[in-house]
Formats: structure tokens, C-alpha cells, sequence
């Protein structure tokens, strides 16, 4: 299947296995974030199955949708955490959509005794710098991390104009309203603290024109002090992951190369990452509860 089932794709699919729960995540494909959920979770395939909604929004529908269906036992979600503070569980919540504890999905996928254990094979003849051993591997996707702060302070700073000041917000041009998702989009707006009093000014707001200036500020400092376990959880990895791909030491061809990388990273450490691993069992726990 090339795009994402419907709730009734996922119903028929579901009653034709007649065992398990339902496990909505994001995704545009099933070869997005369910691919990697269902990979990691093979073993357990009788006791759980991944299907993907294409956003957070769409996942909540689709568990509403279902569990009016088939029942709260049988269809539970997990999103991004993005923006959210980190929630302890248990209790689940009352509508079974959970977050994760880092970022995004792909912030698991930058563990780096997996990238190492993939990139040694290629590192023996011809040594790749920032790839002969884990701890340079740990440093170099510390570097990546590092690199995108002030895309996710800048980032954060937007989400909080929007969730305090939504009318004036929506009132910016669509532009101004998009989250930067590279270095480079960054870059391109000149300096930000003086793009932020611009903002300020824009949305028509009495805050002194340095207020969202001096909110990106003592973001940036924070997170520059803060180590990469910190960094997991407000730091998207899906910007992180990208600057891997672009400065990967190995020559790649197209999508299709970067897709057959990440298969076999997953190869190399099958295992779930343990924060996955407590979500799918605590799932499954309430399920049989």
C-alpha cells in the first residue's frame, strides 16, 4: 500500500487478523514511522500492529473514529511529542494517544552505536573522520544536534506567538507562520532576533519590540547548555537526521539509497528504543486490563 489506510482500511484489516491492538502513529505511508515501529516490534506482531495517519491531527481522528468502532481496548495512538512537555505515564490518557519522549520518531533513529556498528565495515580500508569509532560518531551527531538550536529555538518562539497571541498570529502572512526546518531557511532571514522584532511589530502586539527577540535568546542560551539528552527532547531529529543524509561519508543516489540505509540501520540494532518499548507495553497492559 503506497499511501495510508483509512479508519476503515484499518477496521477491515484489524477483525480480518482477529487478534491484537491498534496502534495509529504519523506518518504519510506505511512506510514512514509504522514501517519502523512494526520492524522494531516484529516479535510482538500478534499483540500489536502499526498503522499510519498522515499527522498528529489525523491520528487522534482516526483513534476517535475507531475506538467508537471497535472498542477503547483494541485502538490506542502515538504521536510526536514536538512541543508538548515530557508526560509521565501511567495512567494512560482517557483518549489512548500517548507521546513520545523525545522530539519526533526519528530522534531514535540517531543512536551512535548503530550508526558506527553500520559505517565500520567502510571505515576499515578508508577511515571516514567523525565515523571510526562510537565516540566519534557521538560527536558528530552531537555536532548535527548543536547545529539546528537556533532552528529550535526559533521554532519554539513561533509556537508560542501562536499559542498566546493566535488572532494577531493568524493575521501574519503564511510565510511568517511556517516553522524553519534547515539551517539554511534560518539563515536566510538575516538576524533573527531583529526578524523577531519585525514579528513584534507585524502582529500589532504591545509587547516591546525585542519580547519574542529576548524569548530566542534565553532559549538559545539553554539549550547550548543543555547535554544531547536534553537536546532529544526539544531538538527535532528529523532536522538532525536530514544533516546526516546531506554530509553522509558514504556516495548515495536518490531517496531510494538514503531508504535502503535506514532498512539497514534498523538491521543492525532491532531491538526498540527502550522509551518505545515502555509506550508499546504499557499499551498493551492497558489493553488486557
Amino acid at each position: 500500500m503506497l499511501g495510508y489506510p483509512t479508519p476503515t482500511d484499518i477496521e477491515i484489516r484489524w477483525r480480518k487478523s482477529g487478534v491484537g491492538v491498534c496502534v495509529i502513529v504519523e506518518g504519510e505511508t506505511e512506510q514512514d514511522d509504522a514501517w519502523f515501529y512494526n520492524q522494531w516490534f516484529g516479535d510482538r506482531a500478534r499483540e500489536v500492529t502499526f498503522f499510519p495517519q498522515n499527522g498528529w491531527t489525523a491520528v487522534v481522528n482516526a483513534v476517535t473514529t475507531l475506538r467508537a468502532t471497535i472498542g477503547p481496548k483494541s485502538v490506542y495512538g502515538i504521536i510526536d511529542r514536538d512541543f508538548a512537555p515530557n508526560i509521565a505515564y501511567p495512567p494512560l490518557p482517557p483518549d489512548g494517544i500517548l507521546r513520545t519522549p523525545k522530539y519526533t520518531l526519528e530522534n531514535y533513529l540517531l543512536d551512535p552505536d548503530c550508526w558506527f556498528q553500520f559505517m565500520h565495515p567502510y571505515t576499515l580500508r578508508v577511515p571516514k573522520p567523525g565515523w571510526n569509532t562510537v565516540e566519534e560518531v557521538a560527536m558528530t551527531i552531537e555536532r548535527l544536534y548543536r547545529e539546528c538550536i537556533p532552528l529550535a529555538a526559533y521554532n519554539i518562539v513561533l509556537r508560542q506567538a501562536r499559542d498566546i497571541y493566535d488572532e494577531e498570529f493568524n493575521n501574519l502572512p503564511e510565510s511568517e507562520k511556517k516553522y524553519k526546518e534547515h539551517p539554511k531557511a534560518l539563515a536566510a532571514i538575516g538576524d533573527v532576533p531583529t526578524y523577531l522584532g519585525q514579528l513584534t511589530t507585524k502582529m500589532g502586539l504591545s509587547e516591546p519590540d525585542d519580547f519574542f527577540a529576548k524569548l530566542y535568546k534565553m532559549g538559545l542560551k539553554e539549550m547550548r547548555d543543555d547535554p544531547v539528552s536534553n537536546l532529544e527532547q526539544v531538538v527535532s531529529g528529523k532536522y538532525v537526521l536530514n544533516l546526516l543524509k546531506e554530509r553522509f561519508p558514504l556516495r548515495l543516489s536518490g531517496q531510494q539509497a538514503w531508504d535502503d540505509v535506514l532498512g539497514a540501520y534498523v538491521d543492525i540494532c532491532p531491538a526498540p528504543p527502550e522509551d518505545l518499548r515502555i509506550l508499546v507495553d504499557l499499551i498493551l497492559q492497558d489493553a488486557h486490563s
